[in-house]
């Protein structure tokens, strides 16, 4: 677990990072903690009009969670690492970087590997599966999709989140 040291010598961590051990390790998370780790949606697609739905549909079940966007691979990673979301929506054909570079860079990097990944594309969606999986996507959503597969997917996500 990532510490830093203060000036005293104490080692200390901070709410978020002590929170995802928790969960990652099962242990009851006390709710001062819980309420400081809010559950946040980023959703990654060069379609504004996907990520109108998708917010839709996130903001009706998960009405207190954050939800917060990006247009391309680039924008993504940075959201990524400044903003630690719970979920990530990716569209697998960004421009820039692609969303298997995503995935495989989210699994690579022990800050961000948790995070959980749903990989959202439309192109070859049988052949795109088992890559997309391998390249460390959590779960698999084709296009077109349903809003109750997509409430599904989410819902089971998170779950596997807590």
């Amino acid at each position: 677990m990532p510490f830093f040291t203060t000036g005293g010598g104490h080692r200390r961590v901070w709410a978020k990072d002590l929170v995802a051990f928790m969960r990652e390790h099962n242990m009851p998370v006390p709710a001062e903690l819980a309420s400081l780790t809010k559950l946040l949606f980023l959703i990654v697609d060069d379609e504004e009009q996907n990520r109108k739905v998708i917010t839709r549909v996130l903001r009706s079940s998960y009405p207190d969670a954050g939800i917060e966007e990006a247009v391309d691979g680039y924008e993504a990673g940075h959201k990524i690492h400044t903003l630690l979301p719970t979920l990530v929506l990716l569209d697998m054909q960004l421009p820039g970087v692609n969303g298997i570079k995503i995935c495989e860079t989210m699994r690579g990097d022990p800050g961000l590997r948790n995070i959980k990944i749903l990989a959202i594309t439309g192109y070859d969606i049988e052949e795109s599966r088992t890559r997309i999986l391998e390249a460390g996507a959590d779960d698999f959503l084709g296009k077109p999709f349903t809003i109750q597969a997509l409430t599904e997917k989410v819902v089971n996500l998170l779950a596997l989140k807590a």
